[in-house]
């Protein structure tokens, strides 16, 4: 797997030129529209309703699919994802915290890094032996913050291209992956790993994104 070269990189510090002035983000405010509107209908976080919109745009979640789902606590993407594929399709999930009080038969846990990836690859193999690969990886992954906005952006690509490598080896021909990336200078390092494995691709940012947040959505279609 592709090891951090953080340290051996020269970061511009300076923020790219735009064009245009960017427009000053409303204030932070945990408990606003999307975290109410979760509790309110039994979803675990409000970032299900990002996955929702991308649905909605994109319809990139199937009945008949068997799912990986990447750093899937609080298991609120999960919840959504158990609507469409309902009982008879599986989903897997990795994340290096277990999630509490979640239990179902079609839904397999794994604890573990994306990072280790030749001790991964055996547990994946565990829960997949029947159907070999993914019809669909989805992941809203992203590093611990330092609030330096270079080296948190830096290893949120370091993170998605390891879920690139895993993609590699468990999703299926010309199916699809969702990623979360903190976009900034490095964002292209990204794109260009995306461009050798996928025919297409697309940036989105849902609504539900907070306004400060320079995360966006990286929708990689049909895996060559």
């Amino acid at each position: 797997m592709r090891k951090s070269k953080f340290q051996n990189k020269k970061h511009n510090n300076q923020p790219i030129n735009r064009q245009k002035k960017a427009k000053k983000p409303k204030p932070y405010t945990m408990h606003d529209d999307y975290f109410l509107k979760a509790k309110k209908e039994w979803y675990r976080a409000r970032s299900v309703y990002k996955l929702i919109e991308i649905q909605e745009n994109f319809w990139i979640i199937k009945q008949n699919m068997n799912i990986c789902d990447i750093w899937a606590a609080p298991w609120s993407f999960i919840q959504y994802t158990k609507k469409i594929i309902k009982d008879t399709w599986q989903i897997v999930w990795v994340d290096l915290k277990p999630i509490d009080k979640y239990s179902q038969p079609n839904i397999n846990t794994i604890v573990h890094s994306i990072f280790e990836f030749d001790t991964l690859k055996k547990e994946v193999e565990k829960y997949i032996w029947e159907w070999n690969q993914f019809d669909l990886i989805l992941s809203d992954i992203a590093p611990n913050t330092t609030w330096r906005r270079d080296i948190d952006q830096y290893a949120s690509v370091e993170l998605n291209i390891s879920i690139l490598e895993f993609s590699d080896i468990f999703l299926k021909k010309w199916w699809n992956l969702l990623l979360k990336v903190f976009k900034w200078e490095d964002f292209w390092d990204l794109t260009k790993e995306v461009k050798k494995r996928f025919e297409r691709f697309t940036e989105y940012k849902p609504k539900a994104c907070r306004d400060r947040s320079f995360e966006e959505y990286v929708i990689c279609f049909n895996k060559k």
